[in-house]
């Protein structure tokens, strides 16, 4: 049997705002959970500070590498 529920408005923002830190958190953990990405943003993270790195000014400039 269904029941029903009555909330304000706020708690239910509330609620959203809630799920939404959750599914960040979720994603975050699972991100850190991938070997090979965590591997790859090490390996980014290096290139950048040993200056392997090119400045674009637009998404043409991709185009010339």
């Amino acid at each position: 049997m269904l029941q029903k529920l009555t909330m304000t408005k706020s708690l239910f923002e509330d609620i959203l705002r809630i799920r939404e830190e959750l599914d960040s958190v979720v994603e975050t953990i699972e991100m850190m959970n991938n070997k090979d990405l965590r591997e790859g943003i090490e390996r980014s993270r290096k290139n950048v500070n040993e200056g392997r790195v090119r400045k674009l000014k637009s998404v043409d400039d991709i185009d010339a590498w």
